[in-house]
């Protein structure tokens, strides 16, 4: 899909800033809005400039600058940020601005200090930035942060959620030939129909081909399983040492897929499927359909039949800290329930309810035990 607009780089972090400012008029909030519709890479980075935009401002801009330096330097200790990569949103070189935009920047918002920093901080650690433009020149990549969620918008008009520590990855002409995408971590796909161009998903173990449907697909390189859960709709999944094998799942349905044990098939060059794949319904946890997969996209962290050791897991990327069970007894105890607005030390205490357990906060690393 072409882009409707054609814009400098120069103009549109004008626009970005102006609107971060609260100076943007009417007529350039609809030329910038119609700008990041047509280009929705660009999405997140707009999202987190204006996350840094609401830290508090010092009165001055050396404090500012020590201030906001500070602050990276703070989630950096409690690894929310590694000063050393990108965070979140990373794509090919030519779509960063250089230093020299930033100043200019400055000079038409009349923003803060702490606003150059944060931009120059997004946008000009070279090395890295150009390693992966040599790797991929033709690739978008969008990222989302442990303890953060993020909605993208595909140029068909395909919509993924990212849970916290995902990463999608699709080619800039996505949608031309076809629809293709890399997952790492955990999304939650609406796909616009079109039986012309198929809908594919990559992840470690599973590739997954759909024509228009909803569904969920958890998929972190470091977990045990691969699921795939489908809401509506109709999906084909081929598991990566089986390609001749197709598995259709209807609504209501998650595939699972043991990760250690179709490695260990590739390694012998055996072609098994089971017990390494597996299908199972999916489990309502209200009177409305609701299932508990995709609760996520709304907010909620839901845990159903989930031993302490894997919902520990999952409130890492939830909470983004460092959960560690020291009691063997512990990890292996089943727990169901939800969190929704509660903060990481509610929710502990809400755990302690079920099963007594002890805990230590030692940073960002909570050790739990009996």
């Amino acid at each position: 899909m072409e882009p409707t607009i054609i814009m400098s780089q120069e103009r549109f972090w004008l626009l970005i800033a102006k609107k971060i400012a609260k100076e943007a008029n009417e007529q350039e909030l609809v030329e910038l809005n119609q700008y990041i519709q047509d280009h929705p890479e660009w999405q997140f980075a707009v999202q987190n400039l204006e996350n840094i935009w609401q830290i508090p401002l010092p009165t001055n801009n050396a404090a500012a600058e020590d201030a906001f330096m500070l602050h990276l330097n703070k989630l950096a200790e409690n690894d929310q940020f590694d000063l050393a990569k990108d965070n979140t949103v990373t794509i090919n070189t030519n779509q960063f601005v250089p230093t020299r935009f930033i100043a200019r920047w400055a000079y038409y918002a009349a923003a803060s200090l702490i606003i150059i920093v944060g931009v120059f901080y997004f946008f000009t650690k070279e090395p890295a930035i150009k390693s992966i433009a040599k790797k991929s020149p033709e690739l978008n990549e969008i990222s989302t942060r442990l303890g953060s969620k993020s909605q993208v918008k595909l140029p068909d008009g395909s919509v993924v959620w990212l849970n916290g520590g995902s990463k999608l990855v699709y080619q800039k002409d996505f949608g031309k030939l076809i629809r293709e995408v890399t997952l790492i971590g955990e999304g939650y796909f609406d796909v616009v129909k079109n039986k012309e161009v198929p809908f594919i998903i990559n992840t470690k173990s599973i590739r997954i081909k759909v024509l228009g449907t909803v569904f969920n697909v958890k998929a972190y390189p470091e977990d045990k399983q691969t699921e795939t859960s489908l809401i509506k709709g109709r999906i084909e999944v081929t598991i990566k040492n089986r390609p001749d094998d197709k598995i259709i799942l209807s609504p209501n349905e998650k595939l699972i897929v043991e990760n250690e044990l179709i490695e260990a098939q590739k390694k012998q060059k055996t072609i098994d499927l089971l017990p390494a794949v597996s299908i199972n319904k999916l489990k309502f946890i209200t009177p409305d359909s609701t299932v508990a997969e995709n609760q996520w996209v709304e907010n909620k962290l839901v845990f159903r039949d989930q031993t302490f050791e894997e919902l520990a897991i999952m409130m890492e990327r939830w909470y983004n800290v460092k959960v560690e069970i020291q009691t063997e007894a512990l990890k292996l105890t089943r727990m169901n329930g939800n969190f929704e607005k509660e903060n990481i030390d509610q929710a502990i205490e809400a755990l302690k309810l079920i099963i007594p357990f002890k805990t230590i906060q030692k940073g960002n690393t909570i050790i739990i035990y009996q």
